[in-house]
């Protein structure tokens, strides 16, 4: 408790080693005065968590039972929601306009931000909140598969619209099975986007193991906002190619934008400022690959997008990409994903 009144902020936090949080408003009326809230937790504790902490704090037999009483009453809700308590609190009392980013670490970016696509109240069924966590995690997994860091930053996570349900005895070990999953998933996401399989797997490891090496929930909490988020970045990094060259990163987004248009490697020289065969060996030379080979892959890329989430039969999608044929199309994709689209949306649905 000492810890938590001594922080110099009016809000402030602090969790136990069993990832029990309690949150603190310091009044200026009166310094020797602190509003505590707490403890709360986000899972119910197992018996054998109560065992442990019955050792920890050296509770006594006689004490067992009033304390487990206690520690069921424990309301169950996350760090973030809590904090979005005490700074309404704070609003309340003070007028003071914040938000709970303002007090998590790193929330200020966009690696820190989670997705929120539905607004719900507390007095919501139980079945509902489910079917809102079903759109919620479909909509971050659009996100990696696509590689669209933007999207993060206008979406939040909170409560209200997500339940994961109890993966684990303990909140600590709860955070750490969840970012399992949401690695998991996030994987094969980003290989679904186009991310190379070994990288995919290197960076899911990479994660994995940072959340078994601490037991801190505040860095936990942080690594479980940027997983998903890590993941789109590099299915970006994977899709788009970036330069230094103002001119040739011109050039490498008007193919991403003119996929539906029959675009030749003179039509992107003209549009960039290049001669077309300067521009030719200047965009191999810089980026390993040559424009032809680039307008293809941007256009397959956009194929297997149309190919997952519409329903437009292949041969519309062959001609909007302007493919010389449906057979030259599925040849193509075919080569590049190692799979004809039939099969790839069949996989996919």
């Amino acid at each position: 408790m000492d810890l938590l009144i001594s922080k110099p902020d009016r809000v402030s936090y602090c969790a136990t080693d069993y990832g029990v949080y309690f949150g603190c408003l310091r009044l200026d009326f009166d310094i020797t005065k602190y509003l505590i809230i707490g403890p709360v937790s986000n899972v119910p504790y197992s018996k054998e968590t109560l065992l442990r902490m019955y050792c920890d704090y050296v509770i006594s037999n006689e004490q067992k039972e009033e304390f487990h009483d206690f520690l069921k009453r424990i309301p169950h809700i996350s760090k973030l929601s809590l904090i979005s308590k005490l700074v309404f609190i704070n609003y309340c009392i003070y007028e003071e306009m914040k938000t709970p980013s303002d007090f998590l670490p790193g929330k200020a970016s966009p690696k820190a931000l989670s997705p929120e696509i539905v607004q719900m109240s507390y007095d919501k069924k139980e079945n509902y909140v489910y079917n809102k966590s079903y759109v919620l995690e479909e909509a971050i997994l659009k996100l990696v598969r696509t590689g669209n860091m933007e999207g993060f930053q206008s979406l939040q996570f909170n409560d209200d619209n997500f339940h994961t349900g109890v993966t684990g005895d303990n909140a600590i070990r709860q955070l750490k099975n969840n970012i399992i999953i949401s690695t998991t998933l996030c994987t094969r996401a980003a290989i679904d986007g186009g991310l190379e399989y070994d990288t995919a797997y290197e960076l899911s490891d990479h994660f994995i193991l940072l959340a078994e090496q601490t037991n801190d929930p505040d860095i936990l909490y942080e690594l479980l906002d940027k997983i998903p988020y890590t993941f789109a970045e590099k299915v970006a990094q994977a899709q788009t190619p970036t330069s230094t060259d103002e001119r040739l990163q011109m050039a490498i987004q008007y193919i991403q934008q003119n996929t539906n248009q029959h675009i030749t490697v003179g039509d992107v020289a003209q549009y960039a400022g290049f001669s077309k065969s300067y521009f030719s060996t200047y965009f191999r030379e810089t980026l390993g690959f040559t424009v032809s080979d680039f307008i293809l892959r941007c256009k397959l890329e956009e194929g297997r997008r149309l190919l997952q989430f519409t329903k437009k039969p292949i041969s519309t999608i062959s001609t909007f990409l302007c493919f010389s044929s449906q057979s030259h199309f599925q040849t193509a994709f075919k080569k590049q994903f190692g799979m004809t689209p039939n099969d790839y949306r069949r996989r996919r649905f």
